[in-house]
């Protein structure tokens, strides 16, 4: 049984669905045990949640987190940013004990082929493997180190797609030191989860190519001009594990304004968990016109 976490509130329930039906449309002899991390998602979305994913066989299990912040630590909790963004990296302390490895992904993503080789990759001695976008690190990475102060860091790791060693974290690291490092960098945060994850762990994580783990669609359409024979749809086929539809522009907001490419992924999959829904939206739009 493969161990995946997500972390989000009520909000992100509506693009969970679609990232798990993408990932059992690739693995339909597998099973998952998926840990949803939250804060007071309502009892009736859990249960409609839950007979979502146990159709098909696999498992929920929901974890109401205890609060691990005091009322005058205010972490931010804006439109984009709240308290769910955090809880992944204290899942070592929340998860059942017999899990020793976990497969953390932000609801914002697609699972376009087989994720069982990332899922057990071997760790190396280090407690996390994810995803470095280099091209963009270079240019930002001198003002990474100065606002995060981890000034021999030459990297910054994206938080949307990280496979945890939990075994090893529940005995190298504490909730506590967590919570300290947010209280003492939340002025100088831009992607908090993420910000704090390079900080805190800048030396204990092992890269994975994001052209394969990690795909952004906005670089995609970048990539598919400058190098149209290795980045297209077929490759993206036999190729692509995680596309992940981060920033602010999201397919599922945005519709037929979503303006990158690799958005087909996200909407074929969609259609198939939200038929009606879809349908009802297609018909309206038939009218307006």
């Amino acid at each position: 049984m493969i161990n995946l976490l997500f972390s989000l509130n009520e909000n992100y329930v509506y693009p969970l669905k679609v990232l798990i039906h993408s990932i059992v449309r690739q693995h339909p002899e597998e099973t998952f045990c998926m840990y949803l991390l939250h804060a007071g998602i309502p009892d009736s979305t859990i249960d409609e949640l839950r007979g979502f994913i146990e159709k098909d066989g696999n498992k929920l299990e929901p974890i109401h987190s205890k609060n691990f912040f005091r009322p005058s630590d205010k972490v931010a909790i804006t439109r984009y940013y709240a308290l769910e963004m955090y809880l992944w990296m204290f899942a070592p302390y929340l998860l059942p004990e017999h899990v020793d490895r976990v497969l953390y992904l932000d609801p914002d993503i697609i699972c376009v082929n087989d994720l069982r080789p990332f899922y057990n990759k071997n760790f190396n001695g280090y407690s996390f493997v994810a995803t470095n976008y280099k091209y963009k690190t270079k240019w930002v990475q001198p003002f990474n180190n100065l606002r995060l102060r981890n000034f021999d860091s030459e990297d910054y790791f994206n938080s949307g797609v990280v496979l945890m060693n939990v075994k090893k974290l529940r005995k190298i690291e504490s909730a506590d030191h967590i919570v300290d490092a947010i209280r003492e960098n939340k002025p100088f945060l831009i992607l908090p989860d993420q910000d704090i994850f390079n900080l805190v762990f800048v030396n204990d994580i092992a890269e994975e190519d994001w052209r394969v783990y990690n795909m952004n669609p906005r670089v995609f359409e970048k990539l598919k001009i400058l190098f149209p024979q290795k980045y297209n749809y077929d490759k993206v086929n036999e190729e692509v594990v995680f596309i992940h539809y981060s920033g602010k522009h999201k397919p599922w907001n945005e519709r037929e304004r979503y303006k990158y490419a690799l958005g087909k992924y996200y909407f074929e999959n969609e259609n198939k968990v939200y038929p009606e829904m879809i349908k009802v939206e297609a018909d309206r739009k038939g009218r307006n016109k």
